[in-house]
Formats: structure tokens, sequence, C-alpha cells
């Protein structure tokens, strides 16, 4: 009986521990419905929009990714993980990390910033190689 006890306390300590966890997973944006956080505009585009997480698992979601990267700029938020969608793979959210950036009029984001992210280079046109650059140095150049 008093196995049984203890084992009961052991699965409430492990369930206890894991619900307390901060969300780290990327939920998906419902475009047409979710709302920027920073313009409030609604996320219609399928080839814009980002995610942040923040270090206690709360997701906001962004129109476009220069919306995240201008309340990041404004708020100092913590986060945890940063994810865009690609102009390449729309409506798919990828950590900036895993992505090159390109600022061009040919790619008219929602905000203006005509930046956009590209997870797979070989789908551009090769006169936009030289111009893609990492999510540093895009938060450097911006």
């Amino acid at each position: 009986m008093k196995s049984k006890g203890l084992y009961i306390l052991g699965i409430s300590v492990v369930l206890f521990t894991v619900a307390c966890q901060p969300n780290t997973d990327v939920v998906p944006i419902d475009f047409g419905k979710d709302q920027c956080a920073y313009c409030k505009m609604t996320i219609s585009n399928p080839k814009f929009g980002a995610e942040l997480i923040t270090d206690k698992g709360r997701v906001i979601k962004y129109d476009a990714a220069e919306c995240m990267i201008n309340q990041l700029r404004e708020d100092s938020i913590a986060y945890q993980k940063l994810y865009t969608v690609t102009y390449d793979q729309p409506k798919q959210l990828i950590a900036v990390e895993n992505l090159r950036f390109l600022i061009s009029p040919d790619f008219r984001s929602p905000m203006g910033a005509n930046l956009s992210a590209h997870s797979d280079i070989t789908l551009l046109d090769k006169k936009y190689h030289q111009s893609l650059i990492s999510w540093e140095a895009l938060m450097d150049a911006l």
C-alpha cells in the first residue's frame, strides 16, 4: 500500500514538472483571423508573418518580421525563440537562425519594409543571392 502511494506521488511530481515547463512550440498562424501584436493588423498574407515565444512560453504573433523586429527594439522582450514565415514556403514558421533575409521591392511585405525570409535560396533568382543576409545582420541593419 505504501509503494502505491509513493508511485502516485512520483507520477504527480512528474506531471506537475512537465505542466510547469514553458511552451517552446511554434503555434501556427491562423491567417485571416490572428492579429499582429505590434501593428494590430489582421495577419492575412501567407508569405509573411512572424512569431515570438517569450521566455515564459507566451506566443506573440506578428503580421510581418519587421513588426517583430520593431517590438523587440522598443520593448526589449525576453524571448526564447523567434520564427518567421518564409516566402518560399507560405504559412510555414521556421526559426530565424535557419533563414536568409532579403530587402527588395520585388518582395512587398505587408508593412512596406519589403523584407522577406527565405529557407531555400536555390528558389531565388541568382541576382538576389548577394543581397541575402542572416538574422543577425538584419538586426544590425534595421
